[in-house]
């Protein structure tokens, strides 16, 4: 079910939050998200981040993104709601690594208290993305930056790929593209909504659905709340007078033509803006 309504006051908020607090299921599959995994966004992050920079990295899950920028000489704290994620990552907290647990919709910090807010395979997971964003421009001093990096999950090049996957005998994603048919139905649905983001409207409109919050959680962002779109984050960062430094930043010679060419028909998010 898709709406265009935000979550916040709703119990989908608090269980989503009991979910994360305590599924072990989905923090075995956090353990993917290794330094291998990890390395284009956290080299996103130095590329576009100033020398020694103090930088918010929230949603870090188990905690390796935040490791590997501290590692990189920034002075960092990793976030996320769930305690349960982070367990182990205290062990590697320093003088310039610390770890804490909140909401990104009400961040404990100080206005203006970092340099670069960063964020990967967070945005999509959001049940009301706009005080999300707000408490991000909030926290990120004036010249800082916010690094948003997670799947663009109204591209229609996603399920164009599932779609060829399976025709190749290969599995789709799991929730998103199963069949041949649901993959070309997501393929129509996201070429209608990339057309009328790009070319209709000028204000973000946020779209929302319902997250599978199952006890066995199955991946590929079937537990996501919001219909991740880099068009909705670009005229959202604008409206608040942010310049827009790179609308998509590809990895590999296909990664990068796509980026360059067609920005926000990248299969994955990789945003920098400057407040």
């Amino acid at each position: 079910m898709e709406t265009s309504m935000p979550e916040t006051s709703s119990p989908i908020r608090q269980r989503m939050r009991e979910f994360y607090e305590t599924s072990e299921t989905y923090k075995n599959l956090l353990a993917a998200h290794d330094e291998a995994y990890l390395r284009h966004y956290v080299a996103l992050v130095i590329r576009y981040a100033p020398p020694h920079s103090k930088v918010l990295d929230l949603g870090c899950g188990n905690g390796i993104s935040a490791r590997l920028l501290n590692q990189a000489d920034f002075d960092v704290v990793g976030t996320d709601i769930s305690p349960l994620f982070l367990e182990e990552a205290q062990d590697w907290e320093n003088p310039r690594l610390r770890y804490q647990v909140c909401d990104v919709m009400e961040l404990p910090f100080e206005s203006e208290s970092f340099e670069v807010i960063c964020s990967n395979e967070l945005v999509e997971h959001l049940p009301d993305v706009e005080t999300a964003l707000n408490e991000m421009i909030r926290v990120v001093c004036k010249g800082g930056r916010i690094v948003i990096s997670g799947p663009n999950l109204c591209s229609p090049l996603i399920p164009l790929l599932d779609w060829l996957s399976l025709m190749s005998g290969k599995p789709g994603r799991p929730v998103w593209g199963e069949t041949k048919r649901q993959a070309l139905q997501q393929f129509t649905r996201n070429c209608r909504l990339y057309l009328t983001k790009r070319f209709s409207t000028k204000s973000p409109h946020f779209i929302y659905r319902e997250p599978d919050l199952q006890a066995d959680a199955i991946g590929g962002d079937s537990d996501s709340a919001y219909y991740a779109s880099p068009i909705d984050l670009a005229q959202f960062f604008r409206s608040h007078g942010f310049t827009i430094i790179k609308k998509a930043v590809g990895f590999g010679i296909k990664g990068r033509i796509i980026a360059g060419t067609f920005p926000y028909l990248s299969p994955y998010i990789t945003m920098v803006v400057e407040k």
